[in-house]
């Protein structure tokens, strides 16, 4: 603060860790002037030793930077492709398939035999053995002579079980002479097979229509 000349500093009282401080003169001219100026110096000096007193230490709290864990990626897992067991309704479908290329197979061997059989014995004969007897012929009919016959190809056509089905075959024959309702070269019949006990598998009924 501005001192006038002839006035008195202030007192100090109040300010924390200073007594009381009585005032001081200020005294007039020359040498007046320099005591005040000295003074003032004093009172200045003391002023900032209580300010610089009074200061308080400012605690600032640490700062801690984050941490941050580093992220964690879990390997995928993948679950080992499991086959499904087959079905009932499939397993039957393989089995019905199986029984019926045997029964096809079967049956095929069989013709083959009676045309071996009919090339051999006659046609009497072989009848006898092989096909149904409807469509058998006694040693006395006149019955074409076979001269080589084939199975060319069998077909499916109605199937009711392994037990009872029908083909449609191909066979490639070649006559003695008289062919009868045969024909030489490509005969067709439709050929139902029933199963029967013994060593030749089925009864064979031939037809030339369903």
């Amino acid at each position: 603060p501005t001192i006038a000349e002839g006035g008195t500093i202030p007192s100090l009282t109040g300010f924390a860790g200073i007594g009381p401080v009585p005032p001081v003169r200020c005294n007039t001219g020359a040498m007046g002037s320099r005591r005040a100026l000295a003074n003032g110096a004093i009172c200045l000096g003391a002023a900032v030793a209580l300010v610089t007193g009074c200061s308080s230490t400012v605690s600032v709290p640490a700062v801690t930077a984050p941490t941050s864990a580093a992220p964690t990626s879990a390997a995928p897992t993948s679950a080992a492709p499991t086959s499904a067991a087959p079905t009932s309704a499939s397993a039957a479908v393989t089995t019905s398939d199986t029984q019926r290329a045997a029964a096809y197979a079967r049956v095929q061997a069989e013709l083959t035999d009676f045309l071996a059989m009919w090339k051999a014995k006659g046609y009497a004969e072989a009848s006898q053995a092989y096909l149904a007897p409807d469509v058998q012929a006694t040693s006395s009919d006149d019955v074409p002579v076979l001269a080589s016959g084939r199975v060319v190809t069998v077909r499916p056509d109605q199937w009711t079980s392994a037990d009872l089905f029908v083909v449609y075959v191909d066979f490639d024959l070649t006559f003695s002479g008289n062919s009868g309702a045969w024909g030489t070269g490509t005969n067709s019949r439709f050929v139902t097979a029933a199963s029967r006990t013994g060593s030749i598998p089925y009864v064979l009924d031939l037809a030339t229509g369903p």
